[in-house]
């Protein structure tokens, strides 16, 4: 990445159709801005406390209607997974399932890294819930998709919502978020982390760090409400030292980016993707100007998705 190559990236429509029929679907990463975990539940799940809001790095369905009812799958870009665990194969079967519909090819083109703690495949889970409702003329609103996109995974139904929201529960528990205006800069470093490794590793870490304690003044909705930049340095990511410990190299690039930026650093989900929160995009581009060319060819400048 060059200094030309610093503007954020812009927001894309959620839906489009193409000039030849196909649906575009845009399929929006997500931050938290904070993450509180408890401890494990009865059902084997951890409660959390998060704040969360989709920015403009997207992956991208490409939909078109067939005549045999057949569900036809192909990615492309980051690293897809196989075609049995991907989300946005599944939830298309999911949604066909006793309904009438013509089929469709769908492909998709991935721009979010997996194992970054960004909702990437969450939110394709979404994208193709909403693209095949519309390209099927099923006429269903989001309250029918929900219950489709919770029985897909805990991150799917807030990519359903609006461009920000605070989960509770075990992630189930959605309510709508107001947030002022941000920009963010996610470095996404060539190192994943598996979210299940790291909660095994939260879980097995020693008090303090993995006592599983709400921390008390830290984020609330109303500060939210004013520039980041006077509440960036509450956030507060509790799976943190547990994505340290799966991923070494993680604990290395914190240290040199807390270093280097002078502004709080925070990482998203269970990692590996950190960020800053900026209040303007010339603040954002100033904050990538400092950085080597190492560490700042694996960042991005995003904003805040309006949708």
């Amino acid at each position: 990445m060059t200094a030309s190559d610093n503007a954020p990236l812009p927001p894309a429509p959620q839906t489009r159709t193409l000039p030849n029929g196909h649906l575009a679907v845009a399929a929006p990463a997500k931050i938290n801005m904070n993450l509180l975990v408890g401890p494990r539940r009865s059902d084997g799940f951890h409660g959390v406390d998060s704040y969360v809001s989709k920015v403009t790095l997207y992956d991208f369905l490409d939909l078109h209607p067939r005549e045999d009812g057949q569900i036809r799958f192909s990615c492309s870009g980051a690293d897809c997974g196989s075609d049995g665990q991907n989300l946005a194969l599944r939830a298309a079967r999911l949604l066909a399932e006793g309904r009438d519909v013509p089929g469709a090819d769908l492909a998709l083109l991935k721009h979010i890294p997996p194992g970054r703690g960004l909702g990437g495949g969450s939110s394709d889970a979404a994208a193709a819930l909403v693209g095949l409702n519309e390209l099927w003329q099923l006429g269903l609103c989001a309250d029918d998709l929900m219950p489709l996109a919770a029985s897909l995974g805990s991150d799917v139904p807030l990519f359903l919502g609006g461009p920000a929201c605070r989960l509770a529960g075990r992630g189930e528990l959605i309510s709508p978020l107001a947030v002022h205006p941000f920009w963010a800069i996610l470095y996404l470093g060539p190192f994943a982390c598996p979210t299940a490794e790291v909660y095994r590793a939260f879980d097995a870490l020693p008090a303090p760090a993995g006592s599983h304690a709400w921390p008390h003044g830290q984020l609330d909705s109303t500060l939210l409400q004013t520039p980041p930049s006077q509440w960036r340095s509450r956030m507060v990511n509790q799976l943190l030292p547990a994505a340290q410990t799966v991923a070494p190299a993680l604990a290395e690039a914190c240290r040199r980016l807390q270093g280097l930026l002078g502004v709080p650093l925070c990482m998203s989900g269970s990692g590996s993707a950190l960020f800053v929160l900026a209040d303007s995009p010339a603040e954002g581009q100033n904050i990538l100007a400092a950085l080597p060319s190492d560490l700042r060819d694996h960042c991005r400048l995003v904003a805040q998705n309006p949708w």
